[in-house]
């Protein structure tokens, strides 16, 4: 089976070296050895249509599957970020080397075939069913909470991706879920005081469908096609510490404006192809 690679991205005020196509394929190696589970809050999903940003360049340009492209760096108020690195790719910020990460980004592209066969979830283009279905990639959701380049969880922990908010968005003509929530990881045994009592960190998520031959030219199909998540999150923290708390809060304030200002910036393909950019 071929395995699905990933691309996990950290931000930055700054310029960086990234290098990367479409929507990431993730790693379906084992993972975290604690389990994570999911929980939702009742919540209204709201449509919200927004006007695309006319740019004649992105800073820092990353396609999502074959529906467009957008500038990740829309928004310098991104939260700086560590030098962050893999076997396959350089992803991360040469002048903070040796930080942990502040935050991360990643996008992620589940084909039929990959659903059904490596990860074992349900495959849907109804966009209202996606976001279970990507919640269930589970080694993707383990990354952000199992690398100590951002943080590490030891075995006697677990972590749950709790659901705070939705709302049905739609950016150029297309539509996403944008949710919003936090991973809390707890001591699996409540009388261990080795291990914090709470750290959480907070993600805003935007889930989408890629159909394949979406774009003009067949090898758009390369940027990833099927079930789609662009997420960002901040590194999880020791609540027991006010400063550390504080400063996530801060930062992930921060990084919703980001958010919304790089997916402002989302075009189709064809444009993404002639307009001047960075490539990471």
């Amino acid at each position: 089976m071929k395995n699905v690679k990933k691309m996990l991205l950290i931000g930055v005020l700054a310029t960086a070296s990234i290098i990367g196509t479409g929507c990431g394929k993730s790693d379906t190696s084992t993972g975290s050895s604690a389990t994570g589970e999911t929980t939702a809050k009742e919540s209204k999903v709201e449509e919200t249509t927004k006007k695309p940003v006319k740019k004649n360049e992105f800073e820092y340009g990353v396609t999502l599957g074959t529906i467009g492209g957008m500038d990740l760096m829309a928004d310098r108020e991104f939260p700086k970020a560590g030098y962050f690195g893999t076997n396959e790719l350089v992803l991360g910020f040469e002048e903070n080397k040796g930080e942990l990460a502040s935050c991360f980004y990643q996008r992620e592209c589940t084909s039929k075939r990959a659903a059904e066969e490596t990860w074992h979830v349900e495959y849907s283009e109804d966009l209202e069913k996606i976001p279970n279905s990507m919640k269930g990639l589970k080694t993707l959701w383990d990354d952000f909470v199992a690398d100590d380049r951002l943080f590490y969880m030891y075995s006697a922990q677990q972590y749950e991706v709790i659901v705070d908010n939705t709302e049905k968005v739609t950016y150029n003509g297309v539509d996403f879920i944008k949710e919003e929530g936090h991973i809390d990881v707890t001591r699996k045994d409540p009388s261990d005081t080795d291990h914090p009592e709470l750290v959480r960190g907070k993600y805003i998520a935007y889930y989408y469908f890629s159909p394949k031959g979406a774009g003009s030219n067949p090898a758009d199909d390369n940027q990833g096609y099927g079930m789609g998540m662009a997420i960002w999150g901040v590194r999880p923290v020791d609540m027991s510490d006010e400063a550390e708390a504080k400063t996530m809060e801060e930062n992930y304030e921060k990084l919703k404006k980001s958010t919304t200002a790089s997916m402002e910036t989302l075009i189709s393909l064809d444009d993404y192809w002639k307009i001047d950019k960075k490539f990471y």
